[in-house]
């Protein structure tokens, strides 16, 4: 799974641990194909109810462990079946995307930094003794 990066993988199961399967695809712009939904769906619920994986996910989304058993579920799949590789791919590209925001830090740069050379520091006292 060259293509398919594993922090985009990472990134979508921990919005379907958080989420759900169906609101983990309702804000996308674009809707995800029915196979592909199914497909995902079939990985991780069972009548309608999370499998263990993913309800020990949604117990803490963070947990690398099952953040790696989870995609390993999905790696084989694509294993077994080469064409779940596009599903894949497909669930990554319309999945909402997240935006990071930075608030209330006086650390942060959003612009471009040009010391024509010189030496830039951003932050408190960057470890420089007073004179």
């Amino acid at each position: 799974m060259p293509i398919i990066t594993t922090v985009a993988v990472t990134a979508f199961l921990t919005a379907l641990a958080q989420k759900g399967v169906d609101k983990a695809f309702e804000t996308g712009s674009e809707k995800v194909s029915e196979d592909a939904y199914n497909w995902i769906k079939s990985l991780f619920y069972k009548d309608h109810e999370p499998k263990k994986i993913l309800k020990e996910l949604q117990d803490n989304p963070e947990d690398v462990e099952k953040l790696s058993n989870a995609a390993a579920i999905i790696n084989n799949s694509i294993e077994d079946d080469p064409k779940f590789e596009a599903y894949l791919k497909e669930i990554i590209q319309k999945m909402p995307k997240a935006v990071n925001a930075i608030s209330n830090s006086k650390n942060v740069i959003t612009g471009n930094v040009n010391t024509g050379g010189g030496n830039f520091i951003n932050g408190d006292n960057n470890n420089q003794m007073s004179k």
